[in-house]
């Protein structure tokens, strides 16, 4: 076997292509560190030895489809390619996602952080949201479902913020095309109010649609993040169960500075920054813990961080 994994004995060049044989091209455990570190650095993705396995089953496709003899040369070619790198995010990522999400959090954020942000920015009368790694859409639409018709929210203009690493799942958000297991919880009037029915589907009604601004987005880079702006509330669930501790820190940190004062950071259940070493406060709301990034004069809060 040859340096990067390359399984001479089972491909060839024929008329200026490779072909394989019925073995696959193996990812040797040189090529899987060099692999698993620009993941890492680019993505902030997190994968442990025990993954090498699953790296060449997936990936192992795409040497074949940029005709490349080894995963070394892969390896080489995915670090100046970004559309490959794309398409690789696409192929390791996770997908599942439906409307309504975690509804006691959602409850949670309507009924306590709403009103408490309502009050605080009765005067410029905004509300800004960020869905920070949006997936295809499912949070992020059912954020602006729910606060079309928040009492609290009468009279203010609210912004929902979608951003996702992968190009593909921004267009799938765009398009706004859904199958039966995205609406497992979501109430069949509400789908009827903001969908219409299509072969296969649901398609949603442009006025749900605008209301959402979608765009690719790197939670790793900087640049991408700040291109956000500043915002009132980051949901950003089931997202850095997949980083790593470093790259966790890294995008941590960004979210405060993205957060206004008073701003609140939603995580996913099994996520959680105590004992993190954040500047974050984390709060205990009724159904929920959540965090916060301190407001400059919090005596008037009726929302009290942890002690």
């Amino acid at each position: 076997m040859g340096r990067g994994g390359r399984a001479t004995a089972t491909c060839c060049r024929k008329r200026g292509r490779l072909t394989w044989g019925a073995s696959e091209t193996l990812l040797s455990p040189g090529a899987f560190t060099s692999l698993a570190s620009l993941l890492a650095r680019r993505s902030g993705l997190l994968f442990e030895k025990k993954s090498r396995a699953m790296l060449e089953r997936r990936l192992g496709p795409r040497l074949r489809a940029n005709n490349l003899p080894s995963f070394d040369e892969y390896i080489s070619f995915l670090q100046e390619n970004p559309t490959e790198q794309d398409a690789v995010y696409q192929i390791l990522t996770t997908k599942e996602t439906y409307f309504f999400r975690q509804e006691y959090q959602l409850r949670a954020f309507v009924e306590e952080i709403i009103p408490h942000l309502a009050e605080v920015n009765s005067v410029n009368k905004r509300i800004t949201i960020w869905s920070a790694g949006c997936s295809t859409g499912e949070e992020a639409y059912t954020l602006a479902i729910m606060l079309m018709d928040c009492p609290a929210l009468k009279g203010f203009r609210t912004s929902i913020i979608a951003t996702d690493l992968c190009r593909a799942n921004i267009e799938a958000a765009e398009r706004g095309f859904y199958r039966a297991g995205s609406f497992r919880a979501m109430s069949a009037d509400l789908i009827a109010q903001h969908f219409t029915p299509e072969k296969g589907g649901y398609l949603i009604k442009p006025a749900l649609r605008r209301t959402v601004h979608f765009s690719q987005g790197n939670l790793m880079n900087a640049r991408d993040v700040r291109a956000v702006g500043r915002v009132d509330v980051i949901f950003c669930r089931n997202v850095l169960i997949y980083f790593g501790e470093a790259a966790r820190q890294s995008v941590t940190a960004l979210f405060y500075e993205r957060l206004l004062p008073g701003g609140y950071l939603l995580l996913g259940h099994s996520e959680s920054l105590l004992n993190a070493g954040t500047n974050f406060q984390a709060v205990h709301l009724e159904a929920d813990l959540v965090y916060r990034r301190p407001s400059i004069d919090d005596s008037s809060s009726r929302i009290k961080a942890s002690s």
